[in-house]
């Protein structure tokens, strides 16, 4: 149970899960819109985009699909199912 916690705000950097499913989402939009996760566009998308993650919009999207849950336990499911 640990571990569907820890592992998301470990991989975002960050002690709230929602934060760490935004700070996801930015590098996964950056690097669709780049091609990749490297180069000048890539770059310069993660870096304004993490610098505004604060997980306000997060918690905000997951409080109105799942109104009856916690947002930091819909913020965590959000993150693995993000990943499948």
């Amino acid at each position: 149970v640990a571990i569907f916690f820890i592992v998301p705000m470990i991989a975002g950097g960050s002690v709230n899960a929602c934060q760490a499913l935004e700070r996801s989402k930015v590098s996964n939009f950056a690097s669709t819109v780049a091609g990749g996760n490297h180069g000048t566009v890539y770059n310069a998308l993660n870096s304004v985009g993490q610098s505004v993650a604060t997980g306000k919009v997060a918690s905000a999207v997951v409080a109105n699909e799942h109104p009856d849950s916690p947002a930091p336990l819909s913020c965590t499911y959000d993150y693995w199912t993000s990943m499948l």
